[in-house]
């Protein structure tokens, strides 16, 4: 049997590792937010892994754009609720 193509979240995994030396060029502060990215890119792997994208950097980038655009739309929910 063939080997099995890797999964969309080792994937992810590869990314980051391949980005690591970016991480470490950033100032401290900012790695945390580095991480983040990777950790919004996992929670929506599983909905990325369904276009099955032969680049798994745009699926990263997409999911990282529904997260931020969900992060969005909670923010301005909760300053609608405060008015």
């Amino acid at each position: 049997m063939g080997r099995t193509a890797p999964t969309l979240r080792e994937e992810f995994d590869r990314l980051e590792a391949e980005h690591r030396p970016f991480r470490r060029a950033l100032r401290r502060r900012h790695q945390p937010a580095f991480d983040q990215l990777f950790e919004r890119a996992r929670t929506h792997a599983d909905a990325a892994a369904q276009q099955n994208a032969a680049d798994p950097w745009r699926a990263f980038v997409l999911t990282v754009l529904l997260a931020q655009e969900l992060q969005v739309q909670r923010l301005s929910d909760d300053d609608h609720d405060r008015r």
